[in-house]
């Protein structure tokens, strides 16, 4: 992997794919990951990053946070706030109801890596209070329509919300503890429909529809237009 400063995105990693053949980039985490195919050169890699950056720019994560901010999240509040008995540290205080970032004097609130590190610490707090806070909201959503799973987990996965094993074990990121109570809803509703139907079937998607009280396609909208307030690895 190489490092590469771009004037409008910011840092760039780049990564050479010796089994692929076309040109992939996103975001993760803030910073942006190019990767290419075996024998691209420099200066094609800076074309490439041109003919992207409208794209990028516009699904850029708009991830910020000030001092005196508080974060209220369904069973959850985390307050941002300043300190200065260890300058050079941020840190996470995890409790609830109200947990705390706590960063140091010496951090810049303009400089988008002070951002990066915050949102790591808001990872880092919902990662250790999700199973108080997420796994009563399932349970309580299982006995309303029915079912029993063998068991629940809390995962440490960004991009996949929920898994349901053939066992019957239910999977759900910490990072549901970001979402509003309706969006959440919808990933445990969704995951105990796969205890009947481990596909995406017509009679899967009438039978969540039916948990959902017909909202389905509207929350599935709503969600793949959710803004998040941390950066998603």
């Amino acid at each position: 992997m190489a490092e590469f400063q771009h004037e409008q995105l910011g840092r760039v990693n780049i990564t050479v794919r010796t089994n692929s053949r076309r040109v992939s980039a996103r975001w993760k985490s803030g910073i942006v990951n190019l990767n290419v195919p075996t024998g691209v050169t420099l200066p094609d890699i800076h074309r490439i990053l041109d003919d992207l950056t409208p794209r990028l720019l516009a699904r850029r994560p708009d991830v910020r946070f000030y001092p005196g901010e508080r974060l209220t999240f369904p069973g959850a509040e985390i307050v941002i706030r300043q300190q200065s008995f260890l300058p050079a540290k941020i840190i996470a205080k995890a409790s609830l109801p109200v947990s705390a970032v706590e960063v140091g004097t010496d951090f810049d609130f303009n400089d988008p890596a002070t951002h990066l590190a915050i949102s790591e610490m808001l990872c880092k707090i919902a990662r250790k209070i999700a199973p108080q806070v997420i796994l009563p909201r399932a349970r309580e959503l299982a006995a309303r329509v029915g079912r029993t799973p063998v068991g629940w987990t809390i995962s440490a996965g960004h991009r996949i919300l929920g898994q349901c094993s053939s066992r019957g074990i239910i999977s759900l990121s910490y990072v549901l503890m970001f979402l509003p109570t309706r969006l959440s809803d919808y990933v445990i509703y969704h995951e105990l429909a796969h205890l009947s139907e481990m596909n995406h079937s017509e009679r899967f998607h009438r039978l969540l529809n039916s948990y959902l009280e017909g909202r389905e396609e509207a929350l599935v909208k709503e969600l793949h237009s959710y803004r998040w307030p941390v950066f998603r690895k």
